[in-house]
């Protein structure tokens, strides 16, 4: 008698489902990339950054070791300090500096200085001009892209005997600003208010207030600015001060508040932002040093009109970033 072999129906599908997972197995071990190299036909999609020894790295983050960000704008310079290298661009008018990445870097913002003013008469003194705003930024990120840089110039000195000087003009950078100094007064006039103020003239005139933002809630960034001296009695009392960034204007015939240091541009301090200096007697006006932000000296006569006014400094941006 014949005996006929049975198979039952769900053990021989079963079979061919094993059979269809062993040679999707096999088709994916043969498209698979061997351990001993070969060569992809398409995209690898990393998830980031390489973060330890033996991972792989993106074209991106190539690039950025090969070529590493850097600024173009301004008048370029290098300096050593403390072990650093840094590389300054400095601004003495108004331009643009493009970077190509993201960097770190320090700036110092100066504004223009106000200008003095005329004095009248037989006799008296006009207030000292306000010395420009400064801000200084540290450890700043800039991004890439072209950042405008504005210079500001010095106030003009006043056009007649009846007329007050001109403020300083602002300075900016990266959205900080540096705001002009306030233009020295006519004779019995307030002084303007300013970056630092201008101080006030004879007789018994008020000083000019500061309105330079101080970004106190901005991470180290920094704004100075402080307000002029009040002017002395008629006659003979003398005028006030113009502020400085480092302190307020002197009253009465004395000197314009001090200015402040930085050495982001030479790697050795400079002073910047001295106020005009308060007068009696007989002086002319003295002009403040271009590139300063220093406010314009006043102006004092005992003989007759003295018209011998005098501009305020024109301002400064310097940006500096560390390159080794």
């Amino acid at each position: 008698m014949a005996i006929r072999k049975i198979v039952s129906r769900s053990i021989s599908d079963d079979a061919v489902a094993a059979d269809d997972i062993a040679n999707s197995i096999n088709t994916s071990i043969a498209a698979a990339l061997p351990k001993a190299g070969g060569t992809m036909t398409g995209a690898l999609t990393l998830s980031g950054a390489p973060s330890a020894t033996g991972h792989a790295a993106t074209k991106a983050y190539v690039d950025s070791l090969a070529a590493p960000s850097f600024a173009v704008g301004g008048t370029v310079s290098e300096y050593e300090s403390g072990g650093t290298t840094y590389r300054v661009h400095t601004f003495l008018a108004t331009s643009r500096i493009s970077f190509t990445g993201s960097m770190t870097c320090d700036y110092m913002i100066v504004a223009g200085g106000g200008g003095s003013a005329p004095a009248e008469g037989s006799a008296g003194s006009t207030g000292g001009g306000g010395a420009g705003g400064m801000v200084v930024a540290t450890s700043q990120t800039i991004t890439s892209g072209n950042y405008a840089v504005v210079v500001g110039s010095g106030g003009a000195a006043g056009a007649n005997i009846y007329a007050s000087a001109a403020s300083g003009r602002t300075s900016s950078f990266n959205a900080h600003i540096g705001t002009g100094g306030g233009g020295g007064p006519d004779y019995g006039t307030d002084g303007a208010a300013g970056g630092s103020g201008a101080g006030g003239s004879e007789n018994q005139r008020a000083a000019g207030a500061s309105n330079q933002a101080s970004y106190s809630g901005v991470t180290n960034v920094a704004g100075f600015g402080n307000a002029g001296g009040a002017g002395g009695s008629y006659p003979g009392g003398g005028s006030g001060g113009g502020g400085g960034a480092g302190g307020v204007g002197g009253p009465s015939g004395d000197a314009g508040g001090p200015g402040k240091t930085n050495a982001f541009r030479t790697g050795s301090n400079v002073t910047y932002a001295a106020g005009g200096t308060g007068l009696d007697g007989n002086t002319n006006g003295v002009a403040g040093a271009a590139n300063t932000g220093n406010g314009a000296g006043g102006v004092s006569t005992t003989s007759g009109n003295n018209d011998n006014g005098a501009a305020g400094g024109s301002g400064i941006v310097v940006v500096r970033y560390a390159i080794s």
